[in-house]
């Protein structure tokens, strides 16, 4: 059994997009490594908010159910024709920079920031992206599981492991692991 301390309170999901936050009089771009009803994990920040609450818009992406789509359709689809919602929220930096000169600051890539005061559909919103995030890596898993020697279970895997995000040139192996270590950090710290 799993130790509770190791446990997310929500589950995450990565998501690569963009998102907008405001400091001060401007607006700056940084890339989302991840998402859960908690918050957000944000990269390639091209400036540290000198203050610790920010208004935030994510540019998140709806994926399908790819369990319940033919190869044929699994084909037709790319991820620059799902739809997508710019949902806005405020949030707080999780970690904290102070005592650090603005030097050091230059160096930081990653900031994880928690979602606060956001209504119920913002909170919907971000369940649903999860929730089919995390079946959809399930289903992928499990054409890992079923793979065969047929030429049309290898075509559907690496066409979802592409809608996912992930290289589909890969190595059937590594691409496997790199899809399972993504499952286990949907709720492992």
């Amino acid at each position: 059994m799993s130790d509770p301390r190791l446990q997310r309170k929500f589950l995450r999901a990565p998501l690569k997009s963009t998102s907008l936050y405001v400091d001060g009089e401007h607006v700056f771009k940084s890339r989302i490594l991840n998402v859960s009803e908690g918050g957000v994990l944000l990269s390639e920040l091209p400036h540290i908010p000198e203050i610790n609450s920010l208004p935030i818009a994510l540019n998140l992406i709806h994926y399908p159910r790819f369990q319940t789509l033919s190869l044929e359709q699994l084909k037709q689809l790319s991820v620059d024709d799902f739809p997508r919602s710019i949902v806005k929220t405020k949030v707080r930096m999780v970690r904290t920079f102070e005592n650090q000169s603005n030097v050091d600051r230059v160096f930081i890539n990653f900031i994880g920031c928690e979602f606060y005061n956001t209504d119920p559909e913002f909170k919907m919103i971000i369940f649903q992206y999860v929730e089919t995030f995390a079946k959809n890596t399930v289903y992928l898993l499990s054409l890992f599981e079923s793979l065969g020697n047929r030429v049309e279970q290898l075509e559907t895997l690496r066409t979802v492991a592409h809608l996912l995000g992930y290289d589909r040139r890969m190595k059937v192996p590594l691409l496997r692991a790199k899809v399972l270590h993504d499952y286990q950090s949907l709720e492992s710290l």
